[in-house]
């Protein structure tokens, strides 16, 4: 492909303000690619976005907004068409985990990552991919995790399932989509140096993995991008290491895994802002319910100047004499 024919292509990158989604727009902006950037955090955005314009000269449009909201996809499929762009290239990149056990996180928290993690992920694809079909060309590139291929684990219970779902969505994308011009691959990173950990909380707990297990960000991205360009996967898996452990993830058994998952505490606390707290108004209603509790009964002194109450002897009945009740005379006995 030409660099004038790439200079045409524009990217949508979700969750660009940092981690592997920055990385991903220097990458591309670097490639002469047009950026179409979105991420909760708009100022973020907005930095990098005059950064990489200012470097590469690329045109960069930032559509701040939050993909927990059902509303979202469509509402930034509506902004990118009001624009008049279209999206050639669309990186589903935008995550983050969720710790503590799933008793203990409020059901908002957990129900906005599901939006984020699986439902953003299926619209953008839809709203996006057909009309990449249309034209016949397109590029998917989803960013799963190398979670995917592991059981279930103690604590961020929703984050290996959302990453197994991205998993195999791709998967079958990728064969929907063949003959197409539209080709799909999933990324499957390990560890990835970025503030992924710092949003989560847990920061402290995964700096003590070894050193060998972390990745960087701009390699995961070449990867991702020469898989997508040649159709090769369609899933990706970054470096030897993680290569050697999906392999070992699939030849084990079931039980060892489970267990292994059990003994793992890095993601058991719960962020503040995600603890399920009580609701006051419910237990307000069930104070006023509630009977009151017992006390012993304190005696009162009478005011002065009043009179004492006289306690009044109960009435009691005088005993009646019963009259005695004369014997009649035994009959006297005669002899015959």
């Amino acid at each position: 492909m030409t660099k004038s024919a790439i200079e045409k292509r524009t990217a949508l990158i979700t969750g660009a303000s940092a981690g592997i989604g920055r990385d991903y727009a220097r990458f591309l902006a670097a490639r002469g690619y047009n950026l179409i950037l979105t991420a909760r955090r708009g100022d973020l955005l907005e930095t990098l976005g005059s950064e990489l314009s200012a470097a590469f000269g690329t045109s960069v449009y930032c559509f701040p907004d939050d993909l927990a909201d059902p509303a979202a996809p469509a509402r930034l499929a509506a902004k990118i068409k009001d624009a008049g762009l279209q999206v050639d290239y669309l990186v589903n990149n935008a995550g983050y985990s969720v710790p503590g056990f799933f008793k203990d996180v409020r059901w908002e928290a957990q129900r906005d990552m599901m939006q984020v993690m699986v439902n953003s992920v299926v619209e953008l694809s839809h709203l996006m991919g057909n009309d990449m079909v249309k034209r016949g060309y397109g590029r998917i590139v989803n960013i799963a995790s190398m979670a995917a291929y592991l059981n279930g684990s103690a604590g961020s219970t929703l984050y290996s399932a959302t990453k197994a779902f991205v998993l195999r969505f791709s998967q079958s994308l990728a064969i929907e989509y063949r003959g197409t011009g539209v080709q799909v691959v999933v990324t499957c990173p390990g560890f990835t140096r970025s503030d992924f950990h710092d949003v989560a909380g847990n920061r402290e707990k995964m700096d003590k993995l070894p050193g060998i297990l972390w990745l960087d960000g701009p390699r995961v991205v070449r990867e991702a991008h020469e898989a997508v360009e040649i159709d090769k996967g369609p899933i990706v898996i970054t470096g030897w290491v993680y290569k050697i452990l999906g392999f070992i993830f699939r030849l084990l058994p079931e039980n060892i895994m489970n267990r292994r998952a059990s003994q793992d505490s890095r993601n058991s606390d719960v962020r503040a802002e995600d603890k399920i707290t009580k609701n006051k108004t419910v237990a307000k209603a069930a104070a006023k319910k509630a009977p009151a509790p017992k006390t012993a009964s304190a005696k009162v002194a009478p005011k002065a100047g009043t009179k004492k109450p006289v306690a009044k002897k109960p009435a009691t009945k005088k005993p009646v004499a019963k009259k005695p009740v004369a014997k009649k005379p035994a009959p006297k006995m005669t002899d015959k």
